[in-house]
Order: C-alpha cells, then structure tokens, then sequence
C-alpha cells in the first residue's frame, strides 16, 4: 500500500509542477495581451478570455492537486 502511495505522491507532483510550469507561461501570454499602451478596442479580449478560462481549469486542479499531495504525506508519515 505504501508503494502505491508513493507512485500516486510521485505522479500527482509531476502533474502539479507541470501545471505551474504551465500556468506561468499562461500569465506571460495574458500580461503580453494586456499591454497598457494598446488602444484599447485593438485588444484581442476574445484571446484573453480563452486564456484566461484555461489558467482558471489550472489554477482550479492545481489546488485540488495541493490537497491531495498534503493528504498522502501525512497517510505516509
């Protein structure tokens, strides 16, 4: 049992890092479409909406992935 505890540990902290990875890259491409000296009707909103919807999923399993990881440690200790 013990060993499965790890396995899952182990894949649920690849998944998380790679969410992370995955949201900072999300928030650069947002920060880049938000630029502040664009006319504001020359923003694409349609494109920062999308992205914006995706970092929410992320950000959402993310946590989800925080509290499942806490609980396993603490089943492990």
């Amino acid at each position: 049992m013990n060993l499965e505890h790890l396995e899952i540990l182990a894949e649920s902290k690849k998944r998380f890092r790679t969410l992370n990875t995955e949201a900072s890259g999300t928030i650069l491409i947002i920060r880049s479409q938000l630029n502040p000296y664009e006319e504001i009707t020359n923003l694409d909103t349609d494109k920062i909406l999308v992205l914006s919807h995706r970092l929410n999923k992320i950000v959402q399993e993310m946590k989800e992935l925080k509290e499942k990881i806490k609980k396993l440690e603490q089943e492990l200790e």
